[in-house]
């Protein structure tokens, strides 16, 4: 585990705990799409603390993962996460689309383009 993914761990520990200050961020654009797309704030917290890294995206000036997670009622779905310091950054959230994942059983990887 990186230093990085241990970070977004320890601040989805910390928000589990109500520790709102000391855990991650979620941004407002996060929050509109956690209601257009049906994830919960506890979805959220759970793909923080077992989620399955998919890829990382080191362009602009943050590094972001992307965490895969089940929601609730069983369905996948994955979350960008800014890994900033001192506090992670929840971007948004998002629903597979078949036609650009490939279902590899446990995890997805996404589809390379021609």
């Amino acid at each position: 585990m990186t230093v990085w993914i241990a970070l977004l761990r320890k601040a989805a520990r910390e928000r589990n705990a109500g520790n709102l200050e000391e855990g991650y961020i979620i941004s407002r654009h996060a929050l509109q799409r956690m209601g257009e797309r049906g994830i919960a704030e506890e979805d959220i917290t759970k793909c923080g603390l077992e989620g399955k890294v998919l890829e990382t995206q080191d362009h602009g000036r943050d590094i972001k993962v992307l965490v895969q997670g089940v929601d609730s009622d069983g369905q996948d779905f994955y979350m960008i996460v800014a890994l900033r310091f001192p506090r992670p950054v929840i971007v948004t959230v998002c629903r597979f689309q078949d036609e650009a994942w490939e279902d590899l059983g446990p995890f997805k990887k996404r589809r390379k383009e021609d």
